[in-house]
């Protein structure tokens, strides 16, 4: 029975590294099998933020799935096979249901586990409802990290959002040429690709100096239209005679302004338009850390997104505050000085972050990288 269930794992797991985590961060990368009389007739893994779950997933290519009622169908899937305990948690934030609940509303008579769910808010809590309801539970711990990785990472900062930075460069690493023009370094598929993590992203930043050169609306139009649901847009600085036709102010959907003491949001901003003042650094710039927190407790954003510019990217580094970087990389040369990154720096390569579990993709003929950032 050990070695079937092993195998039975190890096939769930190759499930769940068909997703990338840099769509499912900060949510894990889970795989789920669903079988009926011990054989397979489903698969599933979380490959989107805000999608259906493994388990979800695994109900629907079995057949066990209810489109009309939006819910399992009893009787069809009697064991399930997954490399992270359902989730049971319930209320503000949830963008899918309980899998806990969804099991129990199949029918399934046994739960194959190949890790407990390390979050501490609900470690253990479905495996113990599903024992107490008459459900057969199975733990196998199964080595998983890779897949696990980004949802740590978010885990040991349960105060703030996931942070991904994010920028399109040429070879040599500049996001710009001599003159601050970047429209376009990066082609067509590449730019697809950022407005859907736009789409996954509760929140989009940039700086005054991206808002200024490239008048960005920072909308998410992941199929070329705009998404139902936009995210909150965060503007760092902005400057108080902000031009009247910027497109950011155009654009419909929620904005944030963040500035310093003694500084204000632009005069024409919205009246419905939120504000925050943030203290600055010894540096001049602003302290991220107290914002990241407000983002977190007062907006309920997860997962944000860092477009730039390079000040901003730098000081997102320079503060230890950002969890991963992708990169849209360009077969051009611009040479100059607009790197992608300015602030401080480190003294010593050796004292450089690191960068871990990269996935890469080419983008016609862009090449587009996303890693982590080891803690």
């Amino acid at each position: 029975m050990i070695e079937r269930d092993r195998h039975l794992l190890a096939r769930a797991y190759q499930e769940a590294l068909r997703a990338e985590w840099l769509f499912t961060a900060p949510n894990p990368r889970v795989g789920a099998l669903a079988l009926a009389g011990g054989h397979v007739i489903g698969y599933g893994h979380h490959a989107r933020l805000g999608g259906p779950h493994a388990e979800e997933a695994a109900l629907r290519d079995a057949g066990a799935w209810d489109e009309e009622r939006g819910a399992p169908l009893a009787g069809v899937v009697d064991e399930m096979v997954v490399t992270l305990a359902p989730c049971s948690a319930h209320g503000a934030g949830k963008r899918r249901p309980a899998c806990a609940d969804l099991l129990r509303a199949a029918g399934v008579r046994r739960i194959l586990v190949g890790c407990e769910d390390p979050d501490p808010r609900q470690h253990g809590a479905s495996l113990i409802a599903a024992r107490a309801a008459g459900v057969e539970v199975s733990v196998l711990p199964f080595a998983q990290e890779p897949a696990l990785a980004a949802f740590r990472a978010a885990l040991a900062q349960p105060e703030r959002p996931f942070v991904l930075l994010k920028w399109a460069a040429s070879l040599d690493g500049k996001i710009a040429a001599a003159s601050g023009a970047s429209r376009w370094i990066s082609g067509a598929e590449a730019r697809a690709e950022v407005h859907e993590l736009r789409a996954l992203s509760d929140a989009v930043l940039c700086g005054r100096g991206t808002l200024l050169a490239d008048d960005p609306e920072l909308t998410a139009r992941p199929d070329g239209a705009a998404a139902a649901a936009q995210p909150l847009r965060v503007l760092l600085d902005a400057p108080e005679d902000l031009p009247a036709a910027a497109r950011v102010l155009a654009a419909a959907g929620r904005r944030l302004w963040v500035h310093g003491p003694g500084s204000r949001a632009p005069h024409n901003a919205p009246a419905a338009d939120r504000t925050l003042a943030v203290p600055r650094l010894g540096t001049g710039l602003l302290d991220l850390a107290p914002l990241l927190h407000a983002l977190r407790r007062d907006h309920g954003v997860r997962r944000l997104l860092v477009e730039g510019g390079a000040a901003v990217h730098g000081s997102f580094l320079d503060q230890r505050l950002a969890d991963g970087v992708v990169r849209y990389e360009a077969p051009v040369l611009l040479g100059g000085s607009r790197a992608a990154c300015a602030g401080d720096g480190v003294p010593e390569p050796s004292q450089a972050p690191r960068l871990i579990h990269e996935e890469r993709r080419d983008l016609g003929p862009d090449l587009r990288r996303a890693f982590l950032i080891a803690s």
